[in-house]
């Protein structure tokens, strides 16, 4: 018998998966209004203090990697958690199959693509 098998572990599985999705939406809200309000300072010119933002710059990074790589691992392992009925159900199936390394590479750009051009433009 597989381990996370009860309808109370199926219903656990749903609420961690809505909370960990919800999640990662906000860390990613969280760092998109980030970079604006940088790119916002960085846009006025001037004498802008360059230490303080490059400080929020790279924490707003490093914030957005562990947020989404850790929210990924944790949908990732819930869904390794199902057994074989709710895995072979649709939802099941895509998520077993969702290149989750794909995802970290792609949100890895974008923030890092981010953070390097507001560094570029602050130094």
């Amino acid at each position: 018998m597989s381990k996370m098998n009860t309808a109370a572990d199926r219903d656990r599985r749903q609420l961690i998966g809505a909370t960990r999705g919800r999640d990662l939406y906000w860390g990613f809200t969280i760092a998109v209004f980030g970079n604006l309000f940088t790119l916002y300072i960085i846009s006025q010119g001037g004498n802008i203090p360059q230490l303080a933002i490059t400080a929020a710059v790279v924490g707003m990074f490093i914030f957005v990697m562990i947020n989404s790589f850790d929210c990924m691992d944790d949908l990732k392992a819930n869904i390794d958690d199902t057994d074989d009925d709710e895995a072979n159900t649709n939802l099941g199936k895509k998520f077993k199959a969702a290149p989750w390394g794909m995802f970290k590479v792609v949100i890895t750009l974008i923030f890092g693509a981010i953070a390097v051009t507001q560094l570029l433009e602050v130094w």
